[in-house]
Formats: structure tokens, sequence, C-alpha cells
């Protein structure tokens, strides 16, 4: 028996009827390429639709409007982020080398990490709404508590001096993951140079580590 079909956005084409939860799966990881791609301001819901393969009335069954669409984007980015480096450091005990991984993986070491990350990054500077404003907060902070945890326990251990506030470090690892994301759609030359990432990371750790 053949799968239910539906119309999609393109003219005489069907597609496999999906399950809801896989459609707006699937609604979902498009608009997020789009608002790589184009920005907020730039993405419409028609364009979303279009690069899902479904029309606007069916994106609209999922989602009231763009925004709340793209609150689940930032939801899922944050939930999804913070999930993955956790489990990148559960089994580490050494604070030095938890650190290590997830500053490796918040400059974007891997692709789809990168395109989470850059999700969250261009909002800041583009959008300007009170409610996507605090989403952007709230994932930052997840962020400096997770950061700021790790460097205190190396500092407990003697691992990392201990005259630095872990706070504070943790917001300068933000700082930079931020500066690399938002410059490196520019083409920097140096960031194509062989081993540029091993070595950044060699240089934010080396404030931490006593001599």
């Amino acid at each position: 028996m053949n799968a239910p079909q539906e119309r999609s956005g393109v003219a005489g084409k069907f597609t496999v009827r999906l399950r809801r939860v896989e459609r707006k799966r699937q609604i979902l990881q498009h608009a997020k390429h789009l608002f790589v791609e184009l920005g907020y301001q730039h993405t419409t819901t028609d364009k979303i639709a279009k690069a899902s393969g479904v029309t606007e009335p069916v994106l609209y069954r999922h989602f009231a409007n763009k925004k709340s669409l793209f609150l689940e984007v930032l939801t899922e980015v944050r939930e999804a982020t913070l999930q993955r480096w956790q489990e990148a450091t559960d089994k580490l005990s050494d604070p030095l080398a938890r650190l290590r991984v997830i500053v490796d993986l918040y400059v974007g070491s891997t692709r789809e990490q990168s395109l989470d990350l850059r999700v969250m990054h261009r909002t800041l500077v583009e959008v300007d709404d009170a409610e996507i404003g605090n989403c952007l907060r709230e994932f930052y902070l997840d962020t400096e508590k997770l950061l700021a945890g790790i460097i205190a326990d190396g500092q407990r251990t003697g691992v990392f001096r201990s005259e630095m506030e872990p706070r504070v470090l943790a917001w300068e690892f933000i700082r930079n993951a931020l500066g690399f994301s938002l410059t490196l759609p520019l083409g920097v030359p140096v960031y194509r140079e062989e081993n540029y990432l091993p070595k950044a990371i060699r240089c934010m750790m080396g404030c931490l580590l006593k001599n």
C-alpha cells in the first residue's frame, strides 16, 4: 500500500505525507538554514514554506507566525547545544580536558555546531525584540554557568590560576567565540591557515594555566 501523499509547495509535485512531529522538525531545520543565510528580517514564512516543500497554510498549522517559529529554533538550538556539551564532557574528570572540549565545540569545529551557534550569534546583532532577547540571554547565562563551573573546579584542583573570577573568564571565552563566529563569513585569511583553531584555543587557554 502506498504512503499517503500531499501537495508540496511546488505546483504539480507531491511529497510523502509526514507525521505532524516529522513535518514540524523538517520545517524547523529548513528555517534554521534560512535564518543563518538570510537573517531574521529577510527570512519570510513564504521562503520557509517553499524551502520545506509545503504551503504557507501548512506551515501555519505548526507555527502561529515567524516569530514563534524562530523562538522554537532558538530554544531547540539552546537545548541541543547544552546537551551536546554535557554529553561530550560527562565522562571527563579533568577540568582542563572538559574545558578544551567545550571550547573546541564552541568555536565551531563541527559543521552542525557552527550552524547552530551562528543562528544565536547573528540574532544578537540584528534582532531588537524583548522576547527573542530573553531567549538569547538565557542561552548565554547557561553557557556562563557551565564554563564558570568547570573553571572553578580547575581552580579547586590547582589546574587553573586561582586569582581570577570564574564568571569573568567564562565571558571572555564567550566573547572570543562570538567574535570568531561573526567574522567567519568574511573569509579572514588567518582562519584558513592550517591548525588555526588549535592555536587559537591554546591562546585562549593560556590565561588560565599556571606558569
